[in-house]
């Protein structure tokens, strides 16, 4: 019973039925103090007209009715009411006495002087007689020959009416009984009908779990309550959807870092381990092997300290950016480097085209760094003696940075990965230049806490251009 209560069926049922039941109450309600005012004052207008109808002759025998002991005049006899006379002293002279209607009831002087000063009106009042019944009296001035002579009262018992109301107001109750129980076997079907479609939302919701959120929900729009519900549902389920995917890479990506990691540290010290035990097994009594091993060792042990370089930036840089950003003139900071770049490049052809008035908002020297890493990339893969490296700045909606060369160019396959951490389109040559993988990761890192882009385009055997594109 419990769980019926709290379905959202029945609240509507049962709200639904307590409101109509409390608007019959009320109407009900309305409808008898209505009908009771309107009752009381039609037997009040009723009598008033009897007694206006009245012919004048009773009227001049009224002063002899009332001064002697003869039975009330025929004319004035009126059925279940009781007449009397208030003259111009307020004086009250009893002309008729109906049994069930009761003696005359007496009010103060103001009442009557109220109904000898507007003769048009109509003056009545509801009291009690001595009994205690409820009775309807009615007030209303006569005139002799054109002079008021007092004032006619007359009053019957209200009961006749009440009776006749309250069987107008059990009727009403019946009837409202009736409309309540039609209105709960019809409620039921439409309730369903309309809450089918919620219905359907609850169900479908029930069958889709983690494994399968690309489900969506069907869009009832004839209903906009449910259409927007269906919509937020579904808009939801995207979201995430795309969480449960993005976590799910995450892993993968962290899974796949860890291995990658793993994987290159062990090489060096792979290497490392490996010259010690030539060392150890006599090759420190040779000095040519033991000057070749140490060398080996060392430039094992620089490239393992650069991975872990690498490793430490990227952990920090994703943890906690720190960047001292400044605005300044990128390409001041370009043509500092000139000396170092032709250093790196040896025999390359270099060539400047740069904007030395552009500025904009960066790190210098994490500017300096995407440089030197996207400089020593196209250093790798151009020749030595005919290789070109272009390096470029200049204005275009933002700025625009450009580094260009002649080199065997990148595979379209790799081109989606470059910027993936470990990731490497030539392992054999990349461990020849002591490359981890981590460069390019490092550089579009930097590249996206500066708000910019990176991208590259490239064909093989022509070359490579990565383009950045900074803020103006």
């Amino acid at each position: 019973m419990k769980r019926l209560y709290r379905t959202l069926r029945f609240q509507l049922l049962f709200r639904s039925l307590a409101i109509l039941t409390l608007l019959l109450c009320f109407i009900g309600g309305t409808q008898y103090m209505f009908m009771k005012r309107t009752m009381y004052e039609n037997q009040a207008i009723s009598i008033q007209s009897y007694i206006n109808s009245m012919d004048q002759s009773v009227w001049r025998s009224i002063k002899t009715l009332a001064r002697s002991e003869t039975p009330a005049h025929p004319n004035l006899i009126y059925p279940g009411v009781t007449v009397a006379f208030i003259d111009q002293s307020y004086k009250m002279f009893v002309l008729s006495e109906d049994p069930h209607a009761g003696t005359a009831p007496s009010f103060p002087k103001n009442v009557y002087r109220d109904a000898l000063t507007d003769t048009m009106a109509l003056h009545y009042q509801v009291a009690h007689n001595k009994m205690g019944q409820e009775i309807i009296v009615v007030f209303q001035a006569i005139s002799i020959d054109g002079r008021q002579a007092g004032v006619v009262q007359m009053s019957t018992l209200t009961q006749p009416l009440d009776d006749s109301l309250f069987r107008q107001v059990g009727i009403f109750a019946v009837l409202s009984f009736a409309a309540l129980v039609i209105g709960l076997f019809v409620f039921l079907p439409v309730i369903r009908l309309t809450l089918k479609p919620l219905s359907r939302i609850v169900h479908m919701m029930g069958d889709i779990n983690a494994g399968s959120l690309d489900k969506r929900l069907p869009i009832d729009k004839k209903q906009a309550e449910i259409e927007s519900l269906g919509i937020s549902i579904n808009q939801m389920l995207e979201r995430i959807e795309t969480s449960f995917q993005a976590e799910k890479e995450a892993k993968e990506r962290i899974r796949q870092f860890v291995s990658d990691a793993s994987h290159e540290l062990r090489t060096p010290l792979t290497s490392i381990h490996g010259f010690i035990e030539i060392l150890m097994r006599g090759a420190a009594e040779k000095p040519e092997q033991k000057e070749k091993a140490l060398r080996s060792m060392y430039a094992e042990s620089v490239r393992a300290n650069k991975l872990i370089e690498d490793l430490l930036f990227l952990a920090k840089i994703d943890r906690v950016p720190s960047f001292e950003m400044e605005k300044g003139a990128l390409g001041a900071v370009i043509l500092e480097m000139e000396a170092q770049l032709k250093l790196l490049a040896r025999n390359r052809k270099l060539e400047f085209f740069v904007d030395q008035q552009i500025k904009a908002v960066f790190d210098k020297d994490k500017m300096k760094q995407v440089i030197l890493n996207l400089f020593y990339n196209a250093v790798q893969h151009t020749d030595e003696e005919t290789g070109v490296i272009t390096v470029s700045l200049q204005k275009d909606g933002g700025i625009m940075l450009m580094i260009a060369d002649n080199g065997t160019g990148i595979a379209p396959e790799h081109v989606p990965h470059l910027f993936d951490r470990f990731y490497r389109a030539e392992t054999s040559r990349s461990r020849k230049y002591g490359g981890t993988g981590l460069g390019l990761a490092i550089t579009k890192t930097i590249i996206d806490s500066h708000n910019g882009t990176i991208e590259v385009k490239s064909e093989q055997g022509k070359g490579s251009v990565f383009i950045i594109r900074l803020p103006g």
